[in-house]
């Protein structure tokens, strides 16, 4: 069996397993927690931290990286790219920890005033507690987006394949172990550890 054709198994799986993964976490998240006002106050937190993830790590710089680095490895050699990668990765690191924190600090008045202005003051706390939280995943996101990024750009595929099962996973965990334990909390612990 040729590499290509083993890698593209091995990634194509991975992404099946992921797809059935995150319907198993809808299905438990709904049993687990309903239509309810912590399920409510989990997803108003989630909005600013998923933005933030989807621009820096799953979307547009991880995205845009790696035909960067693809031409560095190729034009300029291993050393200058990773010279870039560290680069970039450093700046995305330093960026996303400044904006993570600007946006815990403020977190208070977006969710009362932008995000879920008609939620009830203890809901309101319970989202911003909870957005505070998803904002630590989000650093962790911000470089492990990237670091996947530099995988791919070296042909390696597997890794990078892995994490989308990884986070649901974690998720999964997160309301069968700890939700019952942690409430909604227990959720967000598992975006973490995803």
């Amino acid at each position: 069996m040729s590499r290509l054709f083993r890698n593209s198994l091995i990634v194509a799986v991975f992404f099946g397993l992921d797809k059935i993964l995150a319907l198993g976490r809808q299905i438990l998240v709904a049993r687990q927690f309903g239509l309810s006002y912590q399920m409510d106050a989990f997803n108003a937190a989630n909005n600013i931290p998923d933005l933030l993830s989807a621009l820096i790590s799953g979307g547009a710089l991880g995205v845009a990286l790696i035909p960067v680095l693809s031409e560095y490895l190729e034009t300029r050699g291993r050393a200058d790219a990773w010279r870039v990668f560290s680069y970039v990765l450093n700046l995305a690191f330093l960026v996303t920890g400044g904006l993570s924190i600007l946006l815990a600090l403020f977190a208070r008045p977006l969710i009362a005033h932008i995000i879920a202005p008609g939620f009830p003051a203890d809901q309101q706390a319970l989202a911003v507690s909870l957005m505070r939280l998803d904002l630590l995943a989000i650093l962790v996101f911000s470089i492990s987006g990237l670091v996947m990024a530099g995988l791919q750009a070296n042909q390696h595929f597997i890794l990078p394949a892995i994490a989308p099962a990884m986070y649901n996973g974690g998720q999964i965990f997160g309301i069968l172990v700890l939700a019952p334990r942690f409430g909604i909390y227990g959720l967000v612990y598992g975006v973490i550890l995803g």
